[in-house]
């Protein structure tokens, strides 16, 4: 199954979506950008009453640098081009720098955080050439008579904020990436327990039909083959059954309202199958050796179910015949249900009964679903033959495969 996985772009106002719901991106630029602004108009004028050489013409400059880093997120490039061209124009009116340095820094910090990987190649390039040829020069002492006309301090406090800029980046865009493994695994946690759940409902579709076929082949075909005069039993009983297997798919609010359902068969109504069965036209006797141990439900049902579709097909196929159920316990669990009839000779005439055909596959199915193994087949000198063993309850199931 293909995963898709949503990347996030490696920005401050993404990696802190808790901050940004806060204050959004754009109220907190506004701030920025006013607040830098009215810094620079108050350093200007503060300089100006200091009598110190500021030209009113820097003014305007500085407050103009402040409010151009409004648009710093979406446009990291122009406005860094701006407040470089605002630094250059002060040194030529021969202006202080003092009220430009904030502005400054917030560019080239905005710039490395949110420019293109082409303006960042520019910016580091740009950041270790300064370290280098003027910082480096500056702390020897030595150029003093070159780096007098350069703005040495504006300068290395722009290649830092760029530097510092870098950390930040590296910072969220491994966050990011964490972000996105993250996502991806828990994608594929989903697809797992969807996948989970399908088979779940597969395999109780699968059982509930295995169900309604034991019931309904088993009632329906006795229905066909008796005197009018147990129709109505025969049918009430298959009715009273499909109401218990139906309680199966009731919620468990349902249950407070209709009681509790005895929804499942076990090795204690074999007997009284085999009396219904005695009382359809086949004599069936009930035969247990051993030493009882106790049944989990399911596989109670599973015998209880063998036991009713090899009783059917008796009633179906064998004629005027004697049956005996024999249970056996011991290492394992055991049932053997033989009669002398007609076996897998008989052909009946007209029409199939409903039902005719899966029986022996459901009871295969059932068996190996326990990890057990079945045979059916006709016995020498006549009859039918069926023979299934279930692994007693705690013990490994035997490796085989079951006989054709």
């Amino acid at each position: 199954m293909r995963l898709r996985m949503r990347l996030v772009s490696a920005t401050p106002e993404r990696a802190g979506a808790g901050l940004r719901h806060l204050i959004p991106p754009r109220v907190a630029d506004a701030v920025i950008a006013v607040g830098v602004a009215v810094l620079g108009l108050a350093s200007g004028l503060g300089a100006r009453a200091q009598h110190e050489h500021m030209p009113l013409a820097a003014i305007p400059i500085l407050t103009a640098m402040g409010l151009a880093l409004y648009p710093r997120r979406r446009y990291p490039a122009a406005v860094l081009g701006a407040v470089a061209a605002g630094v250059v124009t002060l040194i030529a009116l021969g202006a202080s720098l003092g009220g430009s340095f904030l502005a400054v820094l917030c560019a080239c910090y905005s710039a490395a955080v949110y420019g293109s990987r082409r303006l960042v190649i520019g910016l580091v390039t740009g950041a270790v050439a300064a370290i280098v040829l003027i910082g480096i020069p500056e702390s020897f002492g030595f150029g003093r008579g070159v780096l007098r006309a350069i703005p040495v301090p504006t300068i290395l406090a722009a290649a830092g904020a760029v530097l510092f800029g870098l950390v930040i980046r590296s910072q969220f865009s491994a966050r990011t990436a964490q972000l996105a493994v993250m996502a991806e695994r828990a994608e594929w946690a989903t697809a797992q327990r969807e996948q989970e759940a399908r088979r779940a409902t597969l395999a109780e579709r699968l059982r509930i039909a295995r169900e309604l076929h034991d019931i309904v082949a088993h009632h329906v075909s006795v229905v066909v083959i008796q005197a009018l005069a147990d129709v109505e039993r025969t049918a009430r009983t298959a009715l009273e059954e499909m109401r218990r297997m139906l309680g199966l798919l009731r919620s468990p609010d349902d249950a407070e309202d209709t009681g509790s359902l005895d929804v499942a068969h076990g090795v204690a109504d074999i007997a009284a199958l085999a009396d219904r069965m005695t009382g359809s036209g086949v004599a069936v006797t009930v035969r247990t050796t051993g030493e009882p141990f106790g049944v989990p439900e399911d596989v109670g049902l599973a015998l209880y179910r063998i036991a009713q579709e090899a009783l059917t097909n008796v009633l179906k196929h064998a004629g005027p015949a004697h049956a005996e159920v024999h249970l056996h316990y011991s290492e394992q669990l055991e049932i053997t249900i033989a009669d002398d009839g007609r076996g897998a000779a008989a052909v009946l005439t007209g029409a199939a009964p409903p039902g005719a055909g899966r029986g022996i596959t459901g009871m295969r199915e059932r068996v190996a679903m326990l990890g057990g193994r079945i045979t059916a087949g006709p016995q020498p000198g006549g009859g039918f033959r069926v023979h299934a063993v279930i692994p007693r309850p705690g013990t490994p199931p035997a490796a085989t495969k079951d006989e054709p």
